[in-house]
Parts: structure tokens; C-alpha cells; sequence
């Protein structure tokens, strides 16, 4: 038994002597993320966040931002925006003990400032005898890769066609100049008239909102040529 304590004492010391501890947090850090918006957006647009990692599919995701907002996801979605969501979205990741700096990305959600202001479901026109139109039915439809948004009345029809069968989300549409529909861009439209006789704009703006699951669009000083007179046109419809 001497012996082997003999033999051990040796080991015993070389391990003390070459051994330590410490009491100090161990720091490991990844490096930052990359994050992005489709802002700027309308009230009740779709809010899309993107973030991409050096380290991804590896690391776990960490979003926060206006209203409590919190998300493991890495690209998460926010449906109907408000303008309180409006503000600085930040992101860490994690991998183990590994943790991200933060990255952050701004978000923007403001009304857009319409220059008119017609009646609900009316259509009026300027330096012309012309009494307004009113709507009686407005409704929504897709037909093959198109979608709609007709305006109705005994006198007159109104019509607002997208680039694709989807719900157009809110936002700012351009008037396409070349309609047929088949070479508009997904944030074009075509808005045709049938009124004294068919004919369609080719310039001006398109604005689109949503509320409580109804779309509302709304127009400004668009021109429509028709024989033997130029409309000059403004709308407001809204899904009944």
C-alpha cells in the first residue's frame, strides 16, 4: 500500500500544479444581423420583417418592437398595421451561450395624404355640367388571374383591376397607360369607365384601404377621354 501511495503522490502534485479556476462569465458574441422592412406602409397594410443571419438555420431568432411586439420567427408578418405599430424593430439571434449584437430596422405607417375628398360610392367631375355619379353597388371579384373592384350604377360602371388574383393589400397604385392588364406590375392598375361610352385613364394615382375586411378606393383628378368630352374624374368607392 505504501507503494502505490508512493506512485500516486507525483500525479497528484503535477495535476495541482498545472490546474486553475476562475469565477469569470464567459462572453461569446455572433456576429450582427442584417434586418429590413418593406416600409414605409399605409394603415392596414402587411408589415414584412426580413433578417438575415451569418450563422443561419443554426441560431434562434429574438424580434421586439412597438405595442409588445415579440417574435421567434426569422422573417415574421404583421397583418393590418396600425400607426401605433409604426417605429424601431430589433432583433437579436442566439446560437447556445452566443448571443448577437442588436440590429435594428425602422418602420413607417402613415396615412397617405389624398388630395380630395368625394362622397363614399360618388364619382364627380370638374368644369363640366356633369352631376355626380352614385354607386349603388360596389363589390370585389377574380376572374382568372385578375382582380376587381366594380363600381355600379344604371347610369355608369367603374371598374379598378389589379396585376393578380390576390386581395390587393393598402397602399399606392400606379395607373397603367397600357392596359390590357397582362403587362401590369404588381403595383399597377387599369380603371375603366363605361359612362356615354367605354374608355379607360392612363395616368394618376390609385389609393387603397382597408377597413374591418372592406376596401375602399379612392382617386383624384384622373382623366378619362371619351367622345365628345375629356372627364376629368374623382371617386371614392368603398365594398358594400
Amino acid at each position: 500500500m505504501k507503494k502505490t501511495l508512493l506512485f500516486l503522490l507525483p500525479i497528484v502534485f503535477s495535476i495541482s500544479l498545472f490546474s486553475c479556476s476562475t469565477n469569470e462569465a464567459v462572453t461569446c458574441y455572433l456576429p450582427s444581423n442584417t434586418t429590413t422592412s418593406n416600409s414605409p406602409l399605409v394603415p392596414g397594410g402587411t408589415l414584412l420583417l426580413n433578417a438575415t443571419s451569418t450563422y443561419s438555420p443554426d441560431v434562434s431568432y429574438n424580434w421586439s418592437g412597438p405595442n409588445n411586439f415579440h417574435s421567434n420567427l426569422q422573417n415574421p408578418t404583421i397583418n393590418s398595421v396600425l400607426p401605433s405599430m409604426a417605429g424601431e424593430y430589433k432583433l437579436k439571434t442566439n446560437k447556445g451561450i452566443c448571443e448577437s449584437s442588436e440590429s435594428t430596422v425602422m418602420v413607417e405607417i402613415n396615412a397617405p395624404n389624398i388630395p380630395c375628398n368625394p362622397v363614399k360610392n360618388t364619382m364627380v367631375f370638374e368644369k363640366l355640367s356633369l352631376g355626380p355619379l352614385k354607386f349603388g353597388s360596389v363589390y370585389s371579384s377574380h376572374v382568372n388571374d385578375d382582380y376587381y373592384i366594380t363600381a355600379g350604377s344604371l347610369e355608369a360602371t367603374l371598374r379598378i383591376e389589379f396585376a393578380s388574383n390576390i386581395i390587393p393589400i393598402p397602399g399606392v397604385y400606379n395607373i397603367c397607360s397600357t392596359c390590357p392588364t397582362s403587362f401590369m406590375k404588381s403595383n399597377e392598375v387599369c380603371v375603366s369607365l363605361n359612362y356615354v361610352s367605354y374608355s379607360h385613364a392612363n395616368s394618376g394615382l390609385v389609393y387603397i384601404s382597408s377597413l374591418n375586411g372592406k376596401l375602399t378606393a379612392t382617386f383624384c383628378n384622373v382623366i378619362f377621354e371619351q367622345s365628345p368630352f375629356t372627364l376629368n374624374s374623382s371617386a371614392t368607392i368603398t365594398e358594400n
